[in-house]
């Protein structure tokens, strides 16, 4: 049995043909393709893979000049990214793939004070919008919005596409939309076999979108609409907003700063209590964190005179001999005595320490 082909996300070797398709002779286009699935990656793509092939016939053919500016359909689309843009500080945006720049024109119109800039082989055109301009340039990185409506499902360099990612500033966000495969069924189209044809070579998933973005960009939004289509009546789509996270710390690296910060704001109540004697109120996990190095009660063990609590009898007759245990019932002992109370629920405790033991100074650690 041949070898199949690798997944382009994972590289895992596919599963044997989902289907076989042959097409007429175009220049830089293969006329027979195979569509391959991973199951890993929820993901199906189109094989052989040409990035050249593909780049040069994209390069040769007009993109979608029938939505410029006010034919633009896709409402949908404009209203959700429409909500991105109010929600957030964005100054930049870029369309990658901006097609006849319909979408942006949109956009643009309505964020007076945003930025626009729509990048397309063939986006050599003016702009009637002062914010809003076209390149067939490549563009510079930076942007806070990246826009990228039914590109990547066309590009068979799955590297090219992390690649984009580049594009976004600091904080920035990155929309990738796309045709919704599982929805195909749903949505059928006038001609036989629409949906999978030697272009679209993607057929992404939304976790296979997650797979290919590249470490620190998190998930903030996503969904599926219908989007008016002029062949059919709706055509599926899903998109998914990634922020970029990347200059953020490490959750590791997070966590040890969080420990360091912990430091000056304990060492001062070790300090307020080192030269005491006191009770604790708790014998839980908050109690046991306090004595590692660094808590409020660290070296301070020989500083207990009893823990306050219930099972007092039963937590001596352990052999917890590191402390003695004292019922809080023998209110004589230790009505007027400092206690430091390790338990969470300070506010429902207020009352209790009041009322059980008026002369107690307490202290929450």
């Amino acid at each position: 049995m041949p070898l199949q082909p690798p997944c382009p996300i994972c590289n895992r070797e596919a599963g044997v043909p989902i289907a076989e398709l042959r097409f007429g002779e175009k220049p830089h286009l293969p006329s027979a393709i195979t569509l391959h699935g991973c199951a890993d990656c929820d993901f199906a793509f189109t094989w052989p893979r040409d990035p050249t092939g593909y780049r040069d016939y994209y390069a040769a053919v007009a993109n979608d000049t029938a939505q410029r500016h006010g034919q633009y359909r896709n409402l949908p689309q404009a209203e959700i990214l429409a909500g991105l843009i109010a929600s957030r500080p964005i100054r930049s945006v870029l369309d990658f793939g901006c097609g006849g720049g319909g979408l942006l024109h949109v956009l643009a119109e309505r964020f007076p004070q945003v930025r626009f800039l729509g990048f397309d082989v063939n986006a050599n055109f003016p702009s009637d919008l002062p914010n809003l301009r076209f390149s067939d340039q490549f563009p510079a990185a930076g942007h806070d919005l990246v826009i990228l409506s039914h590109v990547v499902e066309h590009m068979a360099d799955i590297d090219q596409i992390k690649d984009l990612f580049g594009l976004v500033g600091d904080g920035g966000l990155v929309h990738i939309e796309t045709p919704d495969p599982k929805l195909y069924a749903a949505r059928p189209q006038p001609h036989f076999g629409y949906y999978v044809d030697r272009l679209h070579i993607n057929h992404f998933s939304q976790r296979a979108i997650l797979k290919i973005a590249p470490q620190g960009f998190d998930v903030v939004a996503g969904g599926t609409y219908a989007m008016p289509y002029a062949l059919g009546e709706f055509y599926p789509a899903q998109y998914v907003v990634l922020q970029n996270r990347r200059a953020e710390q490490a959750v590791p690296a997070a966590i040890e700063t969080y420990l360091r910060a912990e430091a000056p704001r304990w060492a001062e109540v070790r300090a307020q209590l080192r030269d005491r004697k006191f009770f604790v109120y708790g014998f839980g996990d908050n109690f046991h964190r306090s004595l590692l190095p660094g808590g409020p009660l660290h070296g301070l063990e020989g500083n207990v005179i009893a823990v306050i609590d219930r099972n007092a009898a039963t937590l001596a007759a352990d052999g917890q001999a590191r402390f003695q245990f004292v019922d809080p019932t023998e209110i004589v002992r230790i009505d007027g005595g400092l206690i430091v109370c390790t338990v969470s629920q300070f506010s429902k405790l207020d009352d209790f320490f009041r009322e059980t033991y008026p002369r107690s100074e307490v202290r929450y650690v």
